[in-house]
């Protein structure tokens, strides 16, 4: 019973994705569930993203367009490729356990009304499915990226507070 409630909160609240699966890859570890947000750093639409995270040897969970349109590359229970070497207070690996979102966009634009309200209604997606991430910071790469300085994304225009409101998720 408790099943059905659970698979009708993760149906009702699930903002409307497009899914763009990549080949199966590893498990991740859903015993840590936090958020990382990213950029393209190219503000590149969704299938240069994604021709060039496959290039690369890279991914992402779910890719956020500037309208607001958001794109699921990866099963959110899979390991994403996106960290790199990281590492915040005493937690290293962050490709294992993270969930890893990325905004259109580079570190010198804003984003758009458009693209909060996509993340909020993803994250709150992802807090229901995996209630633990809502106790967490949502972390930017640049708070996980070793050595620190490495990433500026998602920026300093990036207005965390704006889903934060929304979400009730532990600030950084």
């Amino acid at each position: 019973m408790m099943f059905l409630i659970l698979a009708a909160a993760l149906t009702m609240h699930q903002p409307p994705i497009t899914k763009l699966f990549l080949p199966k890859t590893t498990p991740r570890d859903t015993s840590h569930n936090y958020i990382v947000i990213h950029n393209d750093g190219g503000n590149l639409n969704y299938k240069a993203t994604r021709l060039v995270l496959r290039l690369r040897g890279l991914s992402y969970h779910y890719f956020i367009a500037r309208n607001g349109k958001i794109y699921q590359f990866m099963d959110i229970t899979r390991i994403a490729k996106h960290a790199g070497v990281s590492e915040w207070h005493g937690l290293t690996g962050w490709n294992l356990f993270s969930i890893a979102i990325c905004l259109q966009g580079t570190s010198y634009t804003d984003y758009t009304k458009a693209q909060y309200e996509s993340l909020t209604s993803l994250v709150k997606y992802i807090n229901i499915r995996y209630p633990d991430s809502k106790q967490k910071p949502i972390l930017g790469h640049s708070d996980i990226a070793v050595p620190h300085g490495r990433k500026d994304d998602p920026s300093e225009h990036f207005e965390l507070w704006r889903i934060l409101n929304d979400t009730s998720n532990s600030n950084r």
